[in-house]
């Protein structure tokens, strides 16, 4: 496991930073299909609570809302949780800290953190926040970057020198099995897992995404040939330990 930046900021310095990267609407977020992916293999009931952690522009809460799941979006970021208001009511959404959740014990029947876990100052304490809102019974989602992705390792470690980067205040790329012993080690236990290497478009909204990234495409069209613990990111459905 490595951590690419400097550690030593604050909470409202990070929120500070984020903010300005989500002024731009489109920055942070991924394609439509991977939230639907996500939710197809997390599984949630229509009327359960689901909390989708450092929710961004509120993609996966307002997907999750659409199949009948109670969704609640937190981020630390203000400029994010108003991107988020634009397609959510405002009531669902809380302006938050991922270590530190503004909700009670035992609340949520599932909880999701999608590509943001690597960000946090701290991770073993927001997997430890995450356990500590799921109910017994429950079922958490997250989405991890590999350290070893096998485009990054081809176009940009052999090109450049350096590793893989998603450029922003804090980042920490891991194994596949080095973020599951993470995530059980701080209280989950990894029921299932799948890679990720983005996902095919299922509607016009994910075909701007792809026109948006361009390069993106590639990476799509050479995932089937890309072995699982080379992957770009993976996905750990688990339960409570």
């Amino acid at each position: 496991m490595r951590i690419d930046k400097e550690k030593q900021l604050t909470q409202n310095e990070i929120a500070r930073m984020y903010d300005e990267l989500f002024r731009g609407p489109g920055r942070l977020r991924d394609s439509e299909a991977l939230y639907n992916w996500i939710l197809d293999r997390l599984n949630p009931a229509a009327g359960s609570k689901l909390l989708d952690v450092a929710c961004g522009e509120g993609l996966l809460v307002h997907a999750a809302r659409q199949r009948g799941v109670m969704g609640i979006g937190v981020d630390l970021s203000s400029q994010g949780v108003k991107l988020a208001s634009q397609r959510l009511d405002a009531a669902i959404l809380s302006i938050g800290n991922g270590e530190c959740l503004p909700f009670a014990d035992q609340y949520f029947d599932f909880v999701t953190n999608i590509g943001s876990l690597e960000h946090f100052p701290d991770p073993p304490v927001g997997i430890r926040e995450m356990v500590r809102v799921l109910k017994p019974g429950g079922r958490a989602a997250l989405l991890l970057p590999n350290s070893y992705y096998l485009v990054d390792l081809i176009w940009q470690v052999w090109r450049t020198g350096y590793g893989p980067s998603h450029n922003q205040p804090l980042e920490i790329f891991a194994t596949f099995k080095e973020w599951w012993e993470l995530l059980e080690k701080h209280g989950l236990v990894v029921l299932k897992t799948y890679k990720y290497n983005f996902c095919f478009p299922r509607s016009k909204a994910d075909i701007r995404w792809y026109q948006q990234h361009p390069r993106k495409v590639l990476n799509l069209l050479v995932s089937p040939l890309i072995p699982f613990n080379l992957s770009n990111h993976f996905l750990y459905i688990c339960s409570r330990g």
